[in-house]
């Protein structure tokens, strides 16, 4: 029933305009897409995929296999990298759905290796660990990768790549210090193709871009700080499902949390924690109704928030939406209200939602 369910929109032209936006700061670099996560909770259908596809993007990067497939069972042309790379047992169903693994390990590039060795070679993709300490191929084992460039030169296409730990600190001294240990790999494995940038690292300038970028959350919209010129991508608003009177000295919600000082009208909203709204909103979140601010009362529930509409008593009612966020209070400005990213706000979006997709 739309009436009292939370709805999501979602602008695939900002989608688009984000994308193109991307392409004409990396001018001499392939921009890719970063869809893991659904698009970063967004993407439900392949929505975003097919949107930005039509936009010019060849090149995909999902986090794991089962992404991979879904996408790959619609699009049989894009190029689909797999970020968590080749483990046990994966070699088959990754080259059976025309897959490439970011290889992470030296293990997993002698396995992988071995495993194509009879079979076309077509795309190798090797990240190396720059100062992350998360994935990648680290600096011990870089010579024994270098021993293996003779097979690598089989493949028609190789692309180096690593991943910036702070990228969303322009001041930061350890991007410079990850870029100059990545032109160290540049150089000792030459003639390749080589990406080091995700979103916050394209702002770094150009000498970061390299062959190729992997913008993820700038193309939802999210971290606009970067640049002005990224349009906001997504919306949440809730429907009001009842309307309550609170006497002073009456309290709301559970343990007791929020204790009237006045007699107050509430609200009811149907969303809670089960559908990634924090729980340190409570007592101290807020939503929009017509430029007004209205108060998130008590403890936050698993599927209902309290709002205190007291000053609104005449001006708002049952089946009135009120907006959690829109282009006016953005993602990222829910995710400092939330003390958290807008990576979490976004990839966090609940399934219950109803979706609108518009272009």
């Amino acid at each position: 029933m739309k009436y009292s369910t939370p709805s999501l929109d979602i602008d695939l032209n900002a989608v688009k305009h984000n994308y193109l936006t991307i392409k004409k700061i990396c001018k001499k670099s392939e921009v890719c897409g970063t869809v893991k996560a659904s698009s970063y909770g967004l993407g439900g259908r392949n929505k975003i995929d097919e949107k930005l596809m039509k936009s010019g993007c060849k090149r995909f990067f999902v986090a794991n296999i089962n992404e991979g497939i879904f996408i790959r069972k619609k699009f049989k042309k894009i190029i689909i990298n797999i970020l968590n790379g080749v483990n046990r047992n994966e070699e088959k169903i990754l080259y059976k759905y025309n897959l490439n693994p970011v290889i992470n390990s030296i293990s997993q590039l002698q396995s992988w290796l071995k495993f194509i060795k009879n079979k076309k070679k077509e795309r190798m993709v090797i990240h190396f660990d720059t100062g992350m300490c998360r994935l990648g191929i680290q600096e011990k084992d870089i010579q024994k990768v270098i021993k293996l460039k003779s097979h690598l030169d089989q493949f028609k296409e190789v692309i180096i790549m690593s991943h910036l730990a702070c990228a969303s600190n322009k001041k930061d001294p350890f991007n410079e210090i990850q870029r100059k240990r990545f032109e160290k790999i540049k150089k000792q494995l030459p003639g390749f193709k080589y990406s080091l940038a995700a979103s916050g690292g394209i702002y770094l300038g150009q000498k970061y871009h390299y062959d190729l970028v992997r913008p993820g959350i700038n193309l939802y919209g999210g971290s606009r700080s970067f640049n002005k010129s990224i349009k906001h991508v997504v919306s949440l608003k809730s429907p009001i499902i009842q309307i309550n009177n609170l006497k002073k000295g009456e309290t709301a919600g559970y343990s007791r949390t929020f204790k009237a000082k006045k007699n107050m009208i509430t609200a009811t909203i149907p969303m809670g924690y089960a559908d990634g709204i924090g729980i340190r909103l409570s007592n101290k979140g807020f939503v929009h109704f017509k430029g007004y601010k209205i108060p998130m009362l008590g403890r936050i529930s698993m599927d209902l928030i309290i709002l205190d509409i007291t000053k609104l008593k005449n001006k708002i009612k049952i089946g009135n939406f009120v907006n959690v966020y829109d282009d006016k209070f953005t993602i990222d400005d829910f995710a400092d209200l939330t003390g958290t990213i807008p990576y979490r706000i976004i990839t966090c979006i609940s399934k219950r939602y109803l979706r609108n997709y518009k272009n």
